[in-house]
């Protein structure tokens, strides 16, 4: 199963595809912290996740 997430914070282009709901969460934490400076919780970033 493959899934997406598009960053939605205003200007920013970050998208990831990952074969794992784990690794996507993983990838999203780390891009959100380095980016933004921000903390996002698994909840929220599942939320926002789609199955491609």
């Amino acid at each position: 199963m493959t899934v997406k997430f598009e960053c939605y914070q205003t200007g920013c282009d970050f998208m990831v595809r990952a074969d794992t709901e784990d690794e996507l969460v993983h990838l999203v934490q780390e891009h959100a912290e380095r980016t933004h400076d921000l903390s996002i919780e698994r909840d929220a970033i599942v939320a926002e996740t789609e199955q491609v």
